[in-house]
């Protein structure tokens, strides 16, 4: 069995003979003025949209990062891809693959170091001044932008390196 035993705090009662009580203090409520209350609603709005202006720019920093990413992958593919198709290019135009390509496809056969024949190109000669009034002149400035044009291209440069390599063995023997 179990002895009950009286507790004098719920009864308000002096813990102790000896002991005062002490007096409870009664909750104070305070009321706020209104532009306390108003000045706390801004508060919080201001708390509340900035947090809001932090979350957007987050966001927006982190897209920006994720495409970055992306775009730096496609970037080192598309330059690995371009390393290859330099590398097919000068695969092709070596002069051991058109030596190939010319003997097996286009069945054509070395030549003898008797049977070579050297041709000079000739070049036209300057139009005079004269020329230019009718309309030869004109020609004449067309064809010069082309054939500057025709310079600055890296294929044909390319080639015509490869032609002059191969006339050069071929004059060797």
């Amino acid at each position: 069995m179990i002895v009950a035993r009286e507790k004098p705090q719920y009864y308000s009662l002096p813990k102790m003979p000896g002991e005062k009580k002490q007096p409870q203090s009664k909750p104070v409520r305070r009321s706020l003025k209104w532009k306390d209350k108003l000045a706390l609603t801004g508060l919080v709005g201001l708390f509340f949209c900035s947090s809001l202006l932090i979350a957007f720019y987050f966001a927006q920093v982190l897209t920006t990062g994720y495409l970055l990413n992306n775009t730096e992958t496609d970037l080192v593919q598309l330059r690995k891809e371009s390393h290859d198709l330099y590398i097919r290019v000068n695969q092709f135009t070596s002069l051991e693959n058109v030596e190939v390509l010319a003997v097996n496809r286009l069945g054509m056969v070395k030549p003898v170091n008797d049977e070579v024949i050297m041709v000079q190109s000739v070049v036209p000669p300057q139009l005079p001044a004269a020329a230019s009034a009718d309309g030869n002149g004109v020609e004449h400035e067309l064809r010069q932008v082309t054939d500057e044009k025709r310079e600055q291209n890296w294929v044909i440069r390319a080639f015509t390196k490869m032609v002059g390599h191969l006339e050069a063995s071929i004059n060797a023997g």
